[in-house]
């Protein structure tokens, strides 16, 4: 966060204490790389504050800091990117124009999100809204704010995730693994009393190959069943070299009523140790799943509930 031998920034000019706005100074004492609250309208960054009597009775409205070092910020500097809210409604995101004033607005009703995604790697996190049009809204944050994040994931699962009455006497049993990771992956999933039946399980470092055919390992894939709501688990990519250093996960969340349609492309043939892909197809939104092994007893609940095959 500070330079060498502590020397001050060329990018923040000359200020002191005493001459600084009070509400500026506020600001700076509390800007960090963290997410916060906005509870009031002065806690709402200037640049925002035109949108605060419109948002400011969302169930959460939090400001993103700017990615900048600590020894260039200063009472009165732009310090935040983007603010976004959640309400019943759906989701809202403003994100500043770089050079200019003001900012860009882009608002989604729940019915048009197709999947939730939170991805982490060490400190670097991202949340993702994939949209049934086909793109994505993204959040990128510090994973220092991961318990903020992990209760704004919940609200919009229970808001988007539509409930349904389906019972399918072919998915009862969970599916047996032992692997430190994912399962403290599942116990987190479980926390609260939250039911999780594990449906797919590929274990991790088995030899594979990629795409370019060259010798790597699998990373590893969970897949998990809660009620009408399907949880993914996977390394990002679903494989790595066998002594590179890994630490990239993410969780995708979406409702199986929502899913129109699925494919299933087998490896190339004569191509031992590849990957097949499943597909699972929401309007325009194509969420790509990485199998190693086929993921019969998720194919076979889908086929239960009448989604086509394509």
């Amino acid at each position: 966060m500070f330079g060498r031998f502590g020397r001050r920034s060329p990018l923040r000019p000359a200020w002191n204490r005493a001459d600084a706005d009070p509400e500026d100074l506020r600001e700076y004492d509390t800007f960090g790389p963290w997410l916060l609250p906005v509870r009031s309208a002065a806690e709402m960054p200037r640049r925002f504050r035109p949108a605060y009597a419109e948002l400011k009775d969302a169930d959460h409205l939090i400001k993103v800091p700017r990615s900048i070092e600590r020894r260039d910020a200063y009472p009165g500097a732009d310090l935040y990117g983007a603010v976004f809210a959640l309400d019943a409604d759906g989701f809202t995101l403003l994100t500043a124009v770089d050079e200019v004033e003001g900012f860009v607005g882009r608002q989604v009703a729940w019915d048009e999100v197709a999947a939730v995604r939170a991805v982490t790697n060490l400190l670097h996190s991202d949340f993702v809204l994939l949209l049934k049009e086909g793109d994505a809204l993204t959040v990128t944050y510090n994973s220092v704010s991961a318990d903020l994040m992990t209760r704004v994931v919940a609200f919009v699962r229970q808001h988007f995730v539509e409930p349904d009455d389906f019972v399918s006497s072919a998915v009862n049993d969970p599916e047996e693994f032992e692997d430190f990771f994912f399962n403290a992956v599942l116990a987190e999933e479980r926390h609260g009393g939250q039911f999780m039946l594990p449906i797919h399980f590929e274990t991790p470092g088995k030899s594979c190959r990629n795409a370019q055919n060259r010798r790597r390992v699998t990373t590893g894939l969970l897949i998990l069943l809660s009620g009408s709501e399907l949880v993914i688990v996977d390394r990002d990519a679903p494989t790595r070299r066998r002594f590179f250093a890994h630490y990239i996960y993410r969780k995708t969340y979406l409702g199986l009523t929502s899913v129109r349609a699925f494919r299933l492309q087998p490896p190339p043939d004569a191509m031992p140790g590849r990957f097949m892909m499943l597909e699972l197809i929401i309007e325009q939104q194509r969420l790509g799943i990485a199998c190693f092994k086929t993921p019969d007893r998720l194919i076979d609940l889908l086929r239960r509930r009448g989604v086509a095959r394509l």
